[in-house]
Protein backbone atom coordinates (compact mmCIF):
# COMPACT_ATOMS: atom_id res chain seq x y z
CA UNK A 1 0.00 0.00 0.00
CA UNK A 2 1.41 3.38 -1.06
CA UNK A 3 0.55 6.11 1.43
CA UNK A 4 -0.68 9.54 0.38
CA UNK A 5 2.57 11.32 1.26
CA UNK A 6 4.57 9.13 -1.12
CA UNK A 7 1.92 9.39 -3.84
CA UNK A 8 2.03 13.18 -3.52
CA UNK A 9 5.84 13.15 -3.58
CA UNK A 10 5.91 11.02 -6.74
CA UNK A 11 3.42 13.23 -8.57
CA UNK A 12 4.96 16.60 -7.55
CA UNK A 13 8.53 15.91 -6.37
CA UNK A 14 9.89 19.43 -6.86
CA UNK A 15 7.78 20.70 -3.96
CA UNK A 16 9.47 18.43 -1.44
CA UNK A 17 13.11 17.89 -2.40
CA UNK A 18 16.22 19.44 -0.87
CA UNK A 19 18.05 21.98 -3.06
CA UNK A 20 21.66 22.94 -3.72
CA UNK A 21 22.74 26.59 -3.68
CA UNK A 22 22.59 26.90 -7.49
CA UNK A 23 18.90 25.93 -7.58
CA UNK A 24 16.08 28.18 -6.40
CA UNK A 25 12.44 27.43 -5.71
CA UNK A 26 9.30 29.51 -5.47
CA UNK A 27 6.21 27.74 -4.17
CA UNK A 28 2.77 28.84 -3.01
CA UNK A 29 -0.74 27.46 -3.25
CA UNK A 30 -0.88 28.07 -7.01
CA UNK A 31 2.42 26.78 -8.38
CA UNK A 32 5.93 25.50 -7.76
CA UNK A 33 8.71 27.01 -9.89
CA UNK A 34 12.18 25.53 -9.59
CA UNK A 35 15.16 26.62 -11.67
CA UNK A 36 18.83 25.82 -12.05
CA UNK A 37 21.57 27.30 -14.20
CA UNK A 38 20.12 26.40 -17.61
CA UNK A 39 16.68 24.90 -16.91
CA UNK A 40 13.41 25.51 -15.08
CA UNK A 41 10.46 23.36 -14.06
CA UNK A 42 6.89 24.38 -13.26
CA UNK A 43 4.62 22.00 -11.35
CA UNK A 44 1.75 21.74 -8.84
CA UNK A 45 -0.39 24.15 -10.83
CA UNK A 46 -3.66 24.92 -9.01
CA UNK A 47 -5.42 27.96 -10.49
CA UNK A 48 -8.80 28.96 -11.84
CA UNK A 49 -9.37 28.96 -15.62
CA UNK A 50 -9.25 32.75 -15.85
CA UNK A 51 -5.88 32.80 -13.99
CA UNK A 52 -3.86 30.65 -16.40
CA UNK A 53 -2.58 33.42 -18.66
CA UNK A 54 -1.54 35.58 -15.71
CA UNK A 55 0.33 32.63 -14.18
CA UNK A 56 2.18 31.98 -17.44
CA UNK A 57 3.27 35.61 -17.58
CA UNK A 58 4.38 35.50 -13.94
CA UNK A 59 6.50 32.41 -14.58
CA UNK A 60 8.04 34.04 -17.64
CA UNK A 61 9.03 37.01 -15.51
CA UNK A 62 10.63 34.72 -12.91
CA UNK A 63 12.55 32.55 -15.40
CA UNK A 64 15.05 34.07 -17.87
CA UNK A 65 14.07 33.30 -21.49
CA UNK A 66 17.31 31.43 -22.24
CA UNK A 67 16.40 28.67 -19.79
CA UNK A 68 14.42 25.71 -21.11
CA UNK A 69 11.19 25.81 -19.11
CA UNK A 70 9.14 22.63 -18.74
CA UNK A 71 5.66 22.47 -17.19
CA UNK A 72 4.72 19.24 -15.40
CA UNK A 73 0.97 18.63 -15.19
CA UNK A 74 0.13 16.12 -12.45
CA UNK A 75 -3.27 14.39 -12.07
CA UNK A 76 -4.54 17.12 -9.71
CA UNK A 77 -3.46 20.07 -11.89
CA UNK A 78 -6.12 22.74 -12.29
CA UNK A 79 -7.93 23.75 -14.36
CA UNK A 80 -8.78 20.36 -15.83
CA UNK A 81 -8.08 21.62 -19.36
CA UNK A 82 -4.72 23.19 -18.44
CA UNK A 83 -2.89 21.16 -21.10
CA UNK A 84 -5.12 22.50 -23.87
CA UNK A 85 -4.92 26.06 -22.55
CA UNK A 86 -1.12 25.98 -22.51
CA UNK A 87 -0.97 24.64 -26.06
CA UNK A 88 -3.21 27.53 -27.12
CA UNK A 89 -0.71 29.92 -25.52
CA UNK A 90 2.12 28.59 -27.70
CA UNK A 91 3.53 25.79 -25.55
CA UNK A 92 4.96 22.76 -27.38
CA UNK A 93 5.39 19.04 -26.85
CA UNK A 94 8.81 18.18 -25.32
CA UNK A 95 11.66 17.55 -27.73
CA UNK A 96 12.85 14.59 -25.63
CA UNK A 97 9.73 12.49 -26.37
CA UNK A 98 8.67 12.70 -22.72
CA UNK A 99 5.19 14.12 -23.29
CA UNK A 100 3.62 11.57 -20.94
CA UNK A 101 5.37 10.24 -17.85
CA UNK A 102 4.33 7.61 -15.33
CA UNK A 103 4.88 8.46 -11.66
CA UNK A 104 6.32 5.40 -9.89
CA UNK A 105 7.04 4.44 -6.28
CA UNK A 106 9.23 1.68 -4.81
CA UNK A 107 9.04 0.75 -1.11
CA UNK A 108 10.76 -2.65 -1.14
CA UNK A 109 14.37 -3.51 -1.91
CA UNK A 110 14.94 -3.98 -5.67
CA UNK A 111 17.17 -6.86 -6.81
CA UNK A 112 20.95 -6.55 -6.80
CA UNK A 113 22.76 -5.54 -9.96
CA UNK A 114 25.35 -7.78 -11.68
CA UNK A 115 28.62 -8.35 -9.86
CA UNK A 116 30.70 -7.01 -12.76
CA UNK A 117 29.04 -3.56 -12.60
CA UNK A 118 30.68 -1.09 -10.23
CA UNK A 119 28.53 1.80 -8.98
CA UNK A 120 29.98 4.60 -6.89
CA UNK A 121 28.73 7.97 -5.78
CA UNK A 122 30.55 10.80 -7.57
CA UNK A 123 33.02 12.50 -5.24
CA UNK A 124 35.53 14.21 -7.55
CA UNK A 125 35.20 16.79 -10.31
CA UNK A 126 36.71 14.36 -12.83
CA UNK A 127 34.01 11.81 -12.03
CA UNK A 128 31.42 14.59 -12.26
CA UNK A 129 32.63 15.42 -15.77
CA UNK A 130 32.51 11.75 -16.74
CA UNK A 131 28.95 11.43 -15.40
CA UNK A 132 27.79 14.53 -17.27
CA UNK A 133 29.29 13.25 -20.51
CA UNK A 134 27.39 9.98 -20.03
CA UNK A 135 24.15 11.92 -19.45
CA UNK A 136 24.68 14.06 -22.53
CA UNK A 137 25.31 11.03 -24.72
CA UNK A 138 22.51 8.95 -23.21
CA UNK A 139 19.89 11.67 -23.61
CA UNK A 140 21.28 12.97 -26.92
CA UNK A 141 21.60 16.48 -25.51
CA UNK A 142 21.97 19.04 -28.34
CA UNK A 143 25.42 20.56 -28.72
CA UNK A 144 24.14 24.05 -27.96
CA UNK A 145 22.73 22.99 -24.62
CA UNK A 146 25.94 21.11 -23.79
CA UNK A 147 27.99 24.24 -24.36
CA UNK A 148 25.53 26.31 -22.34
CA UNK A 149 25.79 23.91 -19.40
CA UNK A 150 29.55 23.35 -19.74
CA UNK A 151 30.20 26.87 -18.44
CA UNK A 152 28.46 25.97 -15.18
CA UNK A 153 29.87 22.49 -14.50
CA UNK A 154 32.34 23.52 -11.81
CA UNK A 155 29.71 25.68 -10.06
CA UNK A 156 27.16 22.86 -10.19
CA UNK A 157 29.65 20.36 -8.78
CA UNK A 158 30.67 22.60 -5.89
CA UNK A 159 27.07 23.47 -5.06
CA UNK A 160 26.02 19.81 -5.08
CA UNK A 161 29.00 18.81 -2.93
CA UNK A 162 28.21 21.50 -0.37
CA UNK A 163 24.49 20.69 -0.16
CA UNK A 164 24.68 16.93 -0.64
CA UNK A 165 22.16 17.11 -3.52
CA UNK A 166 21.86 16.00 -6.16
CA UNK A 167 23.85 12.86 -5.43
CA UNK A 168 25.24 11.44 -8.66
CA UNK A 169 26.03 7.74 -9.09
CA UNK A 170 28.37 6.62 -11.88
CA UNK A 171 28.37 3.01 -13.08
CA UNK A 172 31.43 1.47 -14.69
CA UNK A 173 31.68 -1.69 -16.74
CA UNK A 174 35.14 -3.08 -17.56
CA UNK A 175 36.54 0.08 -16.02
CA UNK A 176 34.69 2.40 -18.44
CA UNK A 177 31.95 4.89 -17.53
CA UNK A 178 28.79 3.17 -18.72
CA UNK A 179 25.75 4.59 -16.91
CA UNK A 180 24.60 7.28 -14.55
CA UNK A 181 21.75 8.13 -12.19
CA UNK A 182 21.01 10.90 -9.72
CA UNK A 183 19.19 11.07 -6.38
CA UNK A 184 17.49 14.13 -4.95
CA UNK A 185 16.70 13.79 -1.26
CA UNK A 186 13.54 14.55 0.68
CA UNK A 187 12.27 13.60 4.10
CA UNK A 188 9.62 11.57 2.22
CA UNK A 189 12.11 9.47 0.26
CA UNK A 190 14.48 9.84 -2.69
CA UNK A 191 13.58 11.17 -6.14
CA UNK A 192 15.49 9.39 -8.92
CA UNK A 193 16.38 11.40 -12.01
CA UNK A 194 18.72 11.32 -15.02
CA UNK A 195 19.12 7.54 -15.14
CA UNK A 196 20.65 6.26 -18.35
CA UNK A 197 23.08 3.80 -19.89
CA UNK A 198 25.33 4.30 -22.90
CA UNK A 199 24.29 2.26 -25.98
CA UNK A 200 27.39 0.03 -25.98
CA UNK A 201 26.68 -1.09 -22.40
CA UNK A 202 22.94 -1.75 -22.55
CA UNK A 203 21.56 -5.17 -21.72
CA UNK A 204 24.18 -5.80 -19.02
CA UNK A 205 22.13 -4.89 -15.93
CA UNK A 206 23.65 -1.46 -15.41
CA UNK A 207 20.36 0.36 -15.00
CA UNK A 208 19.28 -2.21 -12.41
CA UNK A 209 22.58 -1.74 -10.55
CA UNK A 210 22.08 2.04 -10.46
CA UNK A 211 18.59 1.62 -9.00
CA UNK A 212 19.85 -0.76 -6.31
CA UNK A 213 22.75 1.55 -5.38
CA UNK A 214 20.35 4.44 -4.87
CA UNK A 215 17.97 2.26 -2.86
CA UNK A 216 20.83 1.27 -0.55
CA UNK A 217 21.71 4.95 -0.21
CA UNK A 218 18.08 5.80 0.64
CA UNK A 219 18.01 3.08 3.31
CA UNK A 220 21.30 4.32 4.79
CA UNK A 221 19.89 7.83 5.18
CA UNK A 222 16.69 6.55 6.82
CA UNK A 223 14.25 7.24 3.96
CA UNK A 224 13.63 3.81 2.38
CA UNK A 225 11.40 4.84 -0.52
CA UNK A 226 12.15 5.74 -4.14
CA UNK A 227 10.02 7.79 -6.52
CA UNK A 228 10.63 8.55 -10.17
CA UNK A 229 8.95 9.43 -13.45
CA UNK A 230 9.35 7.12 -16.44
CA UNK A 231 8.55 6.98 -20.14
CA UNK A 232 6.57 3.88 -21.00
CA UNK A 233 8.84 2.68 -23.83
CA UNK A 234 12.18 3.30 -22.10
CA UNK A 235 12.73 2.92 -18.35
CA UNK A 236 9.15 2.03 -17.36
CA UNK A 237 9.38 -1.74 -18.10
CA UNK A 238 12.67 -2.07 -16.22
CA UNK A 239 11.42 -0.17 -13.19
CA UNK A 240 8.16 -2.11 -12.89
CA UNK A 241 10.10 -5.38 -13.12
CA UNK A 242 12.30 -4.41 -10.16
CA UNK A 243 9.42 -3.43 -7.88
CA UNK A 244 8.13 0.04 -8.77
CA UNK A 245 4.35 0.60 -8.89
CA UNK A 246 2.51 3.31 -10.79
CA UNK A 247 0.65 6.05 -8.89
CA UNK A 248 -0.39 8.40 -11.68
CA UNK A 249 0.54 10.01 -14.98
CA UNK A 250 2.09 13.38 -15.70
CA UNK A 251 1.93 15.40 -18.91
CA UNK A 252 4.75 17.72 -19.91
CA UNK A 253 4.92 20.78 -22.12
CA UNK A 254 7.77 23.14 -22.94
CA UNK A 255 7.62 26.92 -23.06
CA UNK A 256 10.38 27.61 -25.59
CA UNK A 257 10.93 31.33 -25.88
Amino acid sequence: MIDQRLREFAQSPDRFTSLSADVERFVDGRVCVIQGTVWAGVSSVRVEPDEVEALVEEVRRRVPPEKLTTWWLDPDARPADLHERLLALGFEEPQDRGALLHALVCVEAPPDGPADVEVRRVATFDDHLAAVEVMWETFETPLGRREQQRRHLRTEFEAARAAGVPATFLARLDGRPAGVGRSIYSDRGVFLIAGGVLPWARGRGIYKALVRARWDDAVARGTPALVTEAIVDTSYPILTRVGFVEVGTIRRLEDRR
